[in-house]
């Protein structure tokens, strides 16, 4: 299973070194004495914790408690420098408040991979005793901003290069073993209200359905001679959308205006699909680099004047990693494909 990795964009550069030069000094040791002489000033009375970690504030929640079995947890988050400065939420009132905000953007809690290689050990310190619904404010100093993982703070500090402490304030929202399967119910409770009961399906022949890809499409008025054939370059248009109704992308310039997410620095056409014998080998605009749920939406379609709707889970789409600032890793998407009549 993909696994994502608790270090935001914004910090990335936390395990090279430091990005804001809060002191000279890069050793574990100065790095330890500043920490403490700008708690002391800031933070009277906090002492580090047996993790390292200064605990600022720690709001109880009423759920159950993380467990580490569950590696996978749903967190909201923010990350300021010390003088206060945000340099990565996902919360849309901040978002909005630092003129940061986009209509296509995702704001909300996402799931991470909590362990050695993937999530900063002072993240994982955090989460320690945490329960879903509780909210943890803490000061985590530059040697535990690292996704290696040592027995001792001692060492923790003997092998910290770096000088730059965050402050982070994250929400427990959810805990599970596989989001995958999460992601499942999730679309299947969606298929449900929007659709009613309908099957899900495969779009290849090698797989069974297992109810993480559906497509929806009326195809009544159709005749089977009209059939395009396996091979038919045609012209489509199509809109992508979150669960939750955001749209992300489109080809239609009004949908794009009525979302919010227009830009002059592109063009609203319709785009060229040609198709093949195997779904994988369908292209659009010359590319077939698309995720597989969009080709294999493609693939079921027949019919010139043709409209459909395919709904997928992350297996089908961009899996853990999400895509850019729109779409979060284990996110289903929506799209609505119509192929032109001419």
């Amino acid at each position: 299973m993909n696994k994502t990795i608790l270090i935001p964009l914004a910090a990335a550069c936390l395990l090279a070194g430091s990005c804001a030069k809060q002191t000279v000094s890069t050793t574990g040791q100065h790095a330890k004495e500043y920490i403490q002489l700008w708690m002391e000033k800031n933070h009277p009375g906090v002492a580090a914790d047996a993790n390292g970690l200064y605990v600022i504030s720690d709001k109880a929640g009423s759920g159950e408690q993380w467990d580490d079995a569950n590696p996978y947890v749903l967190v909201s988050s923010t990350i300021r420098t010390l003088d206060g400065t945000i340099s990565s939420t996902t919360s849309e009132e901040l978002a909005r408040q630092l003129g940061t905000y986009s209509k296509s953007a995702y704001y909300g809690p996402k799931y991470q991979y909590v362990g050695s290689g993937y999530s900063y050990a002072g993240v994982d310190a955090m989460l320690q005793g945490m329960r879903i619904g509780g909210t943890r404010t803490a000061v985590i100093p530059a040697w535990m901003l690292t996704s290696s993982r040592y027995k001792t703070q001692q060492e923790y500090i003997d092998n910290c290069s770096g000088s730059t402490h965050f402050i982070y304030e994250i929400t427990l929202e959810g805990q599970t073993q596989d989001p995958n399967a999460d992601e499942i119910v999730r679309l299947r409770n969606y298929v449900l209200e929007q659709y009613g009961v309908i099957e899900s399906t495969s779009y290849d022949e090698e797989a069974e359905p297992d109810n993480s890809f559906f497509f929806v499409s009326d195809v009544s008025g159709f005749n089977e001679e009209d059939a395009l054939s396996s091979t038919a370059t045609v012209k489509i248009n199509y809109t992508g959308k979150r669960l939750d109704g955001t749209i992300f992308d489109t080809t239609l310039e009004k949908v794009a205006k009525d979302a919010g997410i227009y830009s002059s620095q592109r063009t609203y056409e319709p785009q060229s699909v040609t198709f093949s014998e195997k779904y994988s080998d369908i292209s659009m605009g010359g590319s077939s680099s698309l995720v597989a749920g969009f080709k294999g939406g493609l693939s079921l379609m027949k019919w010139k004047g043709q409209k459909a709707t395919v709904l997928f889970t992350s297996k089908h789409g961009y899996a853990a990693s999400g895509s850019g600032s729109a779409i979060p890793g284990y996110a289903p998407l929506i799209f609505e494909l119509e192929i032109l009549n001419d």
